[in-house]
């Protein structure tokens, strides 16, 4: 084995960096962490034996807040990961539904990198990297032990302009790039793909599309009971919530998250409220103005070779 370093003053990008990486690497497995990330100890032993499987063509690692006593958008981010993240992947990856192998921290096979030609430039790389192995046929793995920490945004106005880059390329990849999941005439159409399709619908831009029309709706209706009915249906949804959180803390205890169990009631509201309207934000921002295409994520150099 020859360890080596490489590095360039050229700035491409994360796609670059990975594709670069891939050939210099002589090995069978490729990893990948974004340079603000830490493990925890065993964190990349723990994140190779699905790889004992030959069908498993990528492996994402489970991402946990470091820095979340830094302010309280951090905190309620640390509640967010443990549930949409931690949570969220261990059940999808129970119905082989992993779509989004995480770039703070993932490992690949090199023959399904090669197989899928490496990594497209532009930004949302980890989601699309992740569609395009789907539509080879290769299972996308999930190690929940495999512990991975990073710095998320502390303040609100950083926390949007990254949730609308991120929702805005979820966007542009599902249906400008791979609208072909769901096209049944499509040659790569496959009906476990349509699942995560018609959840991404659903869950998102639905729920975020409705979440105004039920607020006009709700007042426009009942007029002076509408805020101790909204208080009522925030009641059960923190209900639920925490229900959430207690399963999502005892599946990955090593996030420690119950600590975090006081601020259920302020994550209902950032996640029920705050978030569907930053999400509505980004989806009608992309649809409309196809905001993507002019994401300073990654130079502008590299946005020109971009493949829609």
């Amino acid at each position: 084995l020859v360890d080596q370093a490489h590095a360039t003053d050229l700035r491409a990008g994360k796609s670059a960096a990975m594709n670069l990486a891939r050939r210099w690497v002589t090995g069978d497995i490729l990893i990948n962490v974004d340079c603000d990330c830490s493990f925890q100890r065993h964190a990349i032993r723990n994140l190779l034996p699905q790889f004992d499987d030959p069908a498993v063509g990528a492996v994402s690692g489970n991402i946990l807040v470091r820095n979340e006593h830094a302010s309280l958008i951090a905190t309620l981010q640390s509640v967010e990961y443990l549930i949409s993240m931690s949570l969220a992947k261990t059940a999808q990856e129970m119905f082989d539904q992993v779509t989004c192998v995480s770039g703070a921290f993932s490992a690949f096979r090199v023959t399904a990198l090669d197989e899928v030609s490496g990594v497209d430039a532009g930004s949302g790389e980890d989601f699309d990297l992740t569609l395009r192995l789907r539509k080879a046929d290769w299972r996308i793995g999930f190690a929940r032990d495999a512990i991975c920490y990073t710095d998320v945004p502390v303040k609100l106005q950083a926390l949007t302009r990254q949730r609308f880059r991120w929702e805005r390329d979820a966007l542009r990849l599902r249906y400008r790039k791979h609208g072909d999941l769901m096209n049944p005439l499509s040659r790569t159409f496959r009906f476990s793909e349509l699942v995560h399709e018609i959840e991404f619908i659903v869950f998102h831009v639905v729920a975020a599309a409705a979440l105004p029309v039920y607020l006009i709706w709700l007042f426009a209706t009942y007029g002076d009971l509408a805020p101790l009915l909204l208080a009522l249906a925030f009641a059960v949804s923190t209900l639920l919530e925490l229900a959430t959180f207690l399963i999502a803390a005892y599946v990955t205890p090593e996030a420690h998250g119950l600590r975090l169990l006081a601020y259920t009631p302020a994550f209902g509201l950032y996640q029920g409220f705050l978030m569907r309207f930053v999400r509505l934000g980004a989806y009608l921002d992309e649809w409309l103005f196809n905001s993507s295409a002019r994401d300073n994520y990654v130079p502008a150099k590299v946005q020109i070779l971009r493949r829609w």
